[in-house]
């Protein structure tokens, strides 16, 4: 891991300015100078595998602009834990978890919009920010990004496939017992399914070019959603997608060699590594003819409170202390995620072909939508895509699908 000294980062006049505007009266009262002055003290909530790391690196910021900070530890239920103490005017100042939960949480009024200079942006990657940006107010600083990918045993399969196509012949001409592992089960699964419903030229909510999703459009059963759930069917009668594949298995039948290629995420590394076989990283490839497979892209990031007791220093750690190499680096290390900064994820990539592989299969990545409407899709969505590969009609599957969407929409 390649590490660099941080420079000391002073508040910014801007965020100094700002304070002392609010902190400005007329009437001088004490009650409202009280009212604006600050704990001394920063909280920051995070998961098991950020914890450690910014528990080593917030030493620094302490050291600098003598704030303590203190970072808690949430397993499983950082989201949630968060929620509920935020709706009470309690919890952290800062919060460390996904872009999408970034709906949720500014419609509710928990959390407060952040202000990165054109400059900064400039060293993101625009998804990354679009992916946090909710009616036009950017709500967190990105820090690592994740997407899935084709993972290809190399002994089996050779050469990388062009189009599904291509991996749907290459996996019957490896004479394995199966043509392709993707976790669907019982219930579907989205997010898997995702690219490939994307390259048949389906939608799930309309983008009006800026980023802006509108939850009264809901494409599940345009055009390309119906031709996508039709090309579920057929690839389920075909063998090559199954419901029988779901997240106890998927990785196994791979690492076993019983499959030559595997849509999966970073996190299926260590079982492939492990089993210590040949394999590569790519792109999953669209439908010939068609567009690309656009998989999900996820964004993680820090938010900052709405009911922030220290809410400048809050702000300042975000806007200037997240944006460094060194720490980005160090949650990519612990996380095994690309860093969202452009110089930390060259230097975390540079002799890493799994990473530069993710990396590729995500160019055409969209930000796996923000929205609260998004909480309607993922049931109905993975049950029609279940029945489809399962032998219902791909047109009445997604018709359905949208159907119930709507409706949970509208009484939601």
């Amino acid at each position: 891991m390649r590490r660099r000294t941080l420079g000391t980062a002073a508040v910014s006049a801007a965020a100094l300015g700002s304070l002392a505007a609010c902190g400005s009266d007329d009437s001088g009262s004490d009650s409202d100078s009280e009212e604006q002055s600050f704990s001394g003290e920063l909280v920051i909530w995070a998961d098991e595998t950020r914890t450690p790391v910014l528990k080593e690196f917030v030493a620094d910021f302490e050291a600098q602009v003598g704030v303590k900070v203190t970072v808690e530890e949430h397993v499983e239920t950082l989201r949630e834990d968060f929620l509920t103490a935020a709706q009470q005017g309690q919890g952290p100042d800062i919060v460390v978890g996904a872009h999408d939960w970034s709906g949720q949480y500014a419609s509710a009024g928990l959390i407060s919009p952040v202000v990165l200079t054109a400059d900064q942006q400039a060293t993101l990657g625009e998804a990354s920010v679009k992916a946090f940006t909710v009616d036009g107010n950017l709500y967190g600083v990105p820090y690592a990004l994740e997407n899935i990918g084709l993972i290809r045993n190399t002994d089996l399969a050779p050469d990388a496939p062009a189009t599904f196509e291509e991996l749907v012949q290459a996996g019957k001409d490896a004479g394995t017992d199966e043509i392709l592992t993707m976790e669907v089960s019982v219930d579907g699964n989205a997010y898997n399914a995702y690219p490939l419903f994307a390259s048949m030229g389906g939608y799930l909510f309309k983008d009006d070019g800026a980023g802006n999703l509108d939850p009264n459009d809901v494409g599940v059963d345009s055009p390309g959603g119906i031709a996508a759930f039709e090309k579920f069917a057929e690839l389920g009668a075909e063998g090559v997608l199954k419901t029988t594949f779901d997240a106890s298995n998927t990785i196994p039948f791979f690492v076993d060699g019983k499959t030559a290629f595997m849509i999966s995420g970073p996190w299926a590394l260590t079982d492939v590594q492990g089993a210590e076989m040949n394999y590569e990283v790519t792109a999953i490839p669209g439908f010939e003819g068609e567009g690309p497979a656009s998989p999900f892209l996820g964004v993680q990031g820090f938010y900052v409170s709405a009911t922030a007791k220290n809410a400048l220093f809050a702000q300042e750690f975000v806007t200037n202390y997240v944006l460094t190499e060194d720490l980005q680096l160090q949650l990519a290390e612990a996380g095994g995620r690309l860093p969202a900064l452009t110089t930390a994820a060259e230097a975390y990539s540079a002799d890493n072909p799994d990473v530069q592989g993710f990396a590729a299969a995500g160019e055409d990545a969209v930000p796996m939508p923000n929205i609260s409407a998004m909480d309607s899709v993922w049931e109905p969505f993975g049950r029609a895509e279940a029945d489809a590969i399962d032998g219902a009609d791909g047109a009445e599957a997604a018709t359905t699908a949208a159907d119930t969407i709507r409706d949970a929409i509208a009484a939601s």
